[in-house]
């Protein structure tokens, strides 16, 4: 037996041995998966149902999994990483895409492109969702990944001696999911007082058992002692952080669903009430009139419930439009919307003439179920405004898509004694009606009071007119400030004339206008067959009372009723100001919906299409299976070995390139210390280069140990030509050293990344 070998056997006997799982491994593991687990039941606001936490829940069991194989087999890190990153995409589907079908469940290129979609844009779905998300959905994907990289560098950072370097993991796991959740916490006793409590007795074990790894003899009464300050010092903590939490409010929690505005523009949309004239009974045939057309069928709603259509709460002397852009959020199948009234479970199927991107709706919605027409495209694009009730789908419906929803239905209506909620922000907006607003309310001072008598002034001295007839066709369609004012039938005129649309608009302006916040709501009253025509849209008031809740104003209330007779009304005031022409009764198409969604919309097609088309068709199935099941981790395998290959190229350069010769010298010799570690001998570390030559597989590599201490330690520098003469013969070696190994043995040296790792 030669000298090296005895050396070579005498290092691997003094390794420690290493066992599957001892106790104080497994100990640590334990506290690792329940603090991690603590921290992602962070989420439970943000999704519905236990399916995140179940999904999480095996991210870290598995990757917890793999990391204690990898320490127990010697493997190196980036070894128990690159079997993480294959889990995740072997495994991602099962656990986190079943809502796509079948074909999730296996590792086809659709499933690993989903996979990478979530990864990429699912923050941002989930951000710009209003929670709680689907929990059925493919946002279980972050779940899922946040368990894998959390459990991967807990169990990483165990390999460091450090006492509370592995609480980093779990630490970091709450802190992200604190920025990705609501402002709401789930739970103060869990993510506090639980969660500190388990942290400080993990950290007081591990700090116990001292540097080395391995429990101190301790006398049993000094144990006792330490315990039971320990307990004390923890229950104090846990005392601590339950009131400290709660006197940190909501508004002050830093989450970054509050900084991220969902990439939305609702005022790109035409508003449906410029449109009205679409929905009234015309003398002669149009093909765009809409009164005797089906728009939609309703079931599970009462007759005489009204069906919203959009909310108008922003004028801007032109039109009456939907604002807060901010307050339209994606939603999920739940709807997290508390509010009183009756409870019911409705179904609209839409008929010919409706296509468009508002989507009725009755009441305030609680849930939201797409049932045909791209259910699928219509849930990821679907947004809901909870301040105005008001459902949009980008992507548009159109005739024979049907979906269902629970909501909750209030109809109470505006009283007199009731109080408003206070002064409007856009007051300012209808300040063109300023004297009409002093003149029709005159004799109340009451903000409430002015309002019904506004109503009552309207309703007794205005009249009711769509302008379809031949008489009547001088009052024209729109409500721009022109048309409302000093256009025929506005309010400086003789008569007071206009259908639901000016009504509408007068009547919130004017609201709005004595101190009363008030909006425009375009929708329709449902008949009793449910079916809903273009004779039964409405336009109606809403108005803000002092409890926050917005009332109806029925439009019997406030609009006129008799007809304006034969004779046109004469002006009684010069016209003034510009004549604005009314917008176009019809409103564009969908396709000025914002480039978000049709960014998001054409990612999501793109998925879609992966998934549900034949990979490679009129291929056996078992083949296309096998093909595609081992396609994946090869390829996320040989991406991880060409890195390997990488680092180590980059590694030789910069050692061979370094500024100072020795350091030059030195880097050569552990050139070739790196080869034989990669060959699987075990160099000392610590170790002279003398004693590490005597373990190395080549004869020559005693006499470059000396010469490299001789250029390193001697009284001058050495100069460029005996430094590069010196890595030719270090290089020499390097394929001395492999040229009697097998190609196998050459390759795994190549590959391996034991050498990189220490």
């Amino acid at each position: 037996m030669t000298e090296q070998t005895q050396v070579r056997g005498r290092r691997r006997a003094a390794r420690p041995p290493v066992t599957w799982l001892d106790r104080e491994r497994a100990v640590d593991l334990g506290f690792l998966l329940g603090l991690c687990l603590l921290a992602l039941l962070g989420l439970g606001p943000s999704f519905a149902g236990a399916g995140f936490a179940i999904a999480g829940l095996l991210g870290l069991v598995v990757s917890i999994g793999i990391g204690q194989a990898a320490w127990a087999k010697r493997l190196p890190a980036i070894a128990a990483v690159v079997m993480v990153l294959i889990a995740f995409v072997m495994l991602g589907g099962p656990v986190a895409l079943r809502s796509l079908g079948a074909t999730a469940y296996l590792p086809l290129p659709g499933t690993v492109l989903a996979l990478l979609d979530e990864v990429v844009f699912g923050w941002k779905d989930l951000l710009t969702t209003l929670p709680p998300v689907d929990g059925g959905g493919t946002l279980l994907v972050l779940p899922w990944l946040l368990g894998l990289v959390a459990g991967t560098v807990g169990v990483l950072l165990l390999r460091f001696r450090h006492p509370a370097l592995p609480l980093l993991a779990p630490l970091g796991l709450l802190v992200v999911v604190i920025l990705l959740g609501v402002a709401r916490p789930a739970s103060i006793w869990l993510q506090g007082a639980t969660f500190a409590t388990i942290a400080f007795a993990w950290l007081a074990l591990r700090h116990r058992r001292g540097v080395s790894g391995r429990s101190v003899d301790t006398p049993t009464a000094v144990r006792v002692r330490r315990g039971g300050a320990a307990a004390v010092l923890l229950a104090v903590a846990a005392g601590l952080a339950v009131p400290l939490s709660a006197a940190v409010g909501d508004d002050d929690r830093v989450v970054l669903r509050d900084h991220v505005e969902p990439p939305f523009e609702v005022g790109d949309y035409s508003s449906p009430l410029a449109s009205f004239r679409r929905y009234v009974e015309m003398e002669e045939p149009d093909p765009s009139n809409l009164w005797d057309t089906e728009l939609f069928t309703v079931t599970g709603a009462s007759a005489g419930a009204r069906v919203r259509i959009a909310t108008l709460d922003r004028y801007d002397g032109v039109v009456y439009g939907a604002g807060d852009s901010a307050g339209f959020q994606r939603v999920s199948s739940v709807i997290d919307n508390p509010v009183p009234g009756d409870r019911v479970e409705v179904s609209i199927e839409v008929g010919p003439g409706w296509n468009d991107v508002w989507l009725p709706t009755v009441g305030a919605l609680q849930s939201m179920n797409f049932e045909q027409g791209e259910p699928r495209v219509k849930a990821e694009s679907f947004r809901y405004n909870l301040n105005t009730a008001t459902a949009v789908v980008p992507t548009g419906v159109r005739e024979g898509d049907v979906y269902s929803f629970g909501a909750v239905i209030d109809e109470r209506e505006l009283q007199p004694e009731d109080l408003g909620y206070g002064p409007p922000e856009a007051r300012e907006s209808a300040e063109f009606l300023e004297t009409q607003a002093v003149q029709w309310s005159a004799g109340h001072s009451e903000p409430m009071a002015r309002v019904f008598a506004i109503a009552e002034y309207m309703r007794r001295d205005g009249h009711y007119s769509d302008g379809v007839l031949e008489s009547e066709r001088i009052y024209l369609a729109g409500h721009h400030r022109h048309r409302l004012t000093d256009g025929q039938g506005g309010v400086n005129s003789v008569f007071l004339v206009g259908n639901d649309e000016q009504y509408a608009a007068w009547m919130a302006l004017l609201a709005t206008r004595v101190g009363v916040p008030a909006r425009v709501v375009m929708g329709a009253v449902l008949p009793e067959d449910g079916v809903v025509r273009g004779e039964h849209v409405q336009a109606w008031v809403e108005v803000r009372i002092a409890d926050g809740r917005w009332v109806t104003l029925p439009r019997e209330r406030y609009m006129g009723t008799s007809q304006p007779g034969e004779l046109p009304p004469q002006q009684s005031t010069q016209v003034s100001g510009v004549n604005v022409p009314p917008p176009a009764p019809i409103p564009p198409p969908s396709a000025l919906m914002d480039q978000a969604d049709a960014e998001l919309n054409a990612r999501r097609q793109r998925r879609d299409a992966d998934l549900d088309e034949p990979f490679l068709a009129g291929w056996p199935t078992w083949l296309k299976v096998t093909l595609v099941s081992t396609g994946a981790p090869i390829l996320l395998l040989g991406a991880a070995m060409g890195l390997v290959v990488l680092l180590k190229r980059i590694r030789r350069r910069r050692r061979r390139t370094a500024a100072r010769m020795t350091a030059r010298v030195i880097g050569g010799w552990r050139e070739l210390v790196d080869l034989a570690v990669d060959l699987g001998v075990a160099v000392p570390g610590r170790a002279t280069r003398r004693e590490q030559a005597l373990v190395l597989p080549t004869a020559a590599a005693g006499e470059l140990a000396r010469r490299a201490d001789a250029h390193v330690f001697g009284p001058e520098v050495p100069p460029d030509w005996v430094v590069d003469d010196y890595w030719q013969h270090v290089l020499t070696e390097h394929q001395a050293m492999t040229a009697g190994l097998t190609r196998r043995r050459r390759f795994v040296a190549a590959v391996h990344p034991r050498s990189l790792w220490g």
